[in-house]
């Protein structure tokens, strides 16, 4: 208050039944941000909102009735006829996509209708307010910017807010500064020079003292320059000029910025962003209160885990790229394959065999497979071979009789003779031999390595 007089600032505060305060709200405007607002806007705005509340035009976020209206009626189709009807300017235009609505859904007519369309389709908003925004955004983007600043305790949170405001306003007016001699704002030129390369497809008839009419095919519409009218009602509402006036402007060889509502001109911009906050000396700077000071507010913790963040909405999510394809089984029926008939699966059917129930295996599923474990080879099971019965025989006590070896002479003491090869037990192969000798069995069948006439020879 010191270095920004004329600021509001009220604090409301919760007292107890032994005298105790504590704090309950804060309200802060600072003396700039008023005087911002108060200097852009038309006069007699404070007193028509004390007294003409009532008669005032309320609008409604048309994002909000959508995001209301897709729970019930889902799928491109009803989303396009929406914002079609929400963006139409006049009447019969909106009376042609609300019909067209009905003939596909007349519960989905019902429903828009019952959300009084006054507040939420162009077409019925008051002219000369130069303002078609249909949709909350001013609010949702300085949201967007106090996000992380809402996470702050109070005057944390009041201080982030106090910079922000105090930078955004300087940094706003230098950028108006940096403008230079343009007549309109940058983003109001834009739309100027995109009407301009649209407005070649209209013919333009004169038919009096600066009153047109601009015809393409069977559409046409009267446009008076000296009133600042069209039969689309575009150019009242938002105060730019539309395309049937930027035809008929560009047919006169005038400047369309000349036609452009006075609340879109640098000079209104710069008077906006004129006024500043002061700075502010630190904390430890201030005085002390000769009041006494509140406690803070009384935690009350609620049930589950605290949130953090809202719960966005499926068209939020699709606009970024994160899109969950999730098949919903509401409507879908569950029938047996047995038999065909609902209530029951193929395990529960009456209809079903006993020994098929207990020795089928459900469709699509193979059998399990043993690993092998590598280095290791499963023993080879003979085959069981039927009891033989052998007679009983006495035992001999009389022993066989003793044999000599007899010594014979070699023929050939000269000669080598080969020695006879021992048996010996066959060697079990490993299990990476094994895979090596069967993946080189295959290569020889398929004559891969060798060129058919001399094949590998393996075991």
């Amino acid at each position: 208050m010191r270095t920004n007089p004329g600021s509001t600032v009220k604090i409301d505060v919760d007292v107890m039944p032994d005298s105790t305060t504590y704090f309950s709200k804060m309200y802060v405007c600072f003396k700039g941000v008023k005087d911002g607002w108060i200097a852009a806007c038309r006069r007699g705005l404070v007193k028509a909102v004390k007294e003409r509340v009532p008669a005032a035009e309320h609008r409604q976020c048309a994002r909000n009735i959508y995001a209301n209206f897709k729970k019930r009626f889902k799928g491109e189709q009803y989303r396009k006829l929406f914002w079609a009807a929400a963006a139409s300017t006049t009447q019969p235009k909106f009376e042609a996509e609300m019909n067209y609505i009905k003939t596909i859904d007349p519960l989905a007519y019902e429903h828009l209708m019952e959300r009084d369309p006054k507040s939420w389709c162009r077409a019925f908003f008051e002219v000369d307010r130069a303002c078609d925004a249909y949709e909350n955004d001013i609010s949702e983007s300085f949201n967007s910017v106090v996000d992380l600043a809402r996470k702050r305790p109070l005057l944390t949170m009041l201080e982030e807010i106090r910079i922000y405001a105090m930078e955004r306003m300087y940094r706003m007016l230098l950028e108006g500064q940096s403008w230079g001699n343009l007549k309109i704002c940058p983003s109001i030129r834009l739309k100027i020079s995109k009407l301009k390369k649209q407005q070649r497809f209209w013919g333009v008839i004169i038919s009096g003292v600066q009153k047109y009419e601009v015809r393409i095919g069977n559409d046409g519409y009267a446009v008076d320059l000296n009133n600042n009218t069209c039969g689309c009602r575009s150019w009242q509402v938002s105060g730019i000029p539309c395309v049937h006036a930027v035809a008929t402007i560009s047919y006169l060889n005038r400047n369309a910025e000349d036609y452009v509502a006075p609340w879109f001109h640098t000079t209104m911009f710069l008077t906006c962003y004129n006024h500043t906050i002061n700075p502010l000396n630190g904390s430890s700077m201030l005085p002390e209160a000769p009041y006494m000071k509140p406690l803070p507010p009384q935690k009350r913790r609620l049930r589950g885990r605290p949130t953090l963040k809202r719960k966005k909405d499926q068209s939020e999510m699709e606009s970024k790229g994160k899109r969950r394809h999730i098949i919903s089984k509401a409507c879908s029926v569950n029938r047996c394959t047995i038999c065909r008939e609902r209530g029951h699966n193929r395990s529960t059917c009456p209809t079903r065999p006993a020994d098929v129930a207990s020795t089928s295996r459900p469709k699509n599923k193979k059998p399990k497979k043993c690993k092998k474990e590598k280095g290791k080879v499963e023993p080879v099971q003979a085959d069981p071979v039927d009891p033989v019965q052998v007679p009983h025989v006495e035992p001999i006590d009389d022993p066989a009789p003793h044999v000599e070896p007899v010594q014979v002479d070699d023929p050939h003491p000269n000669v080598d003779v080969p020695a006879q090869p021992v048996a010996t037990r066959k060697r079990i192969r490993k299990y990476s031999e094994r895979t090596t000798k069967i993946g080189l069995r295959r290569k020889v069948l398929k004559k891969e390595g060798s060129t058919g006439h001399n094949p590998m020879v393996l075991e």
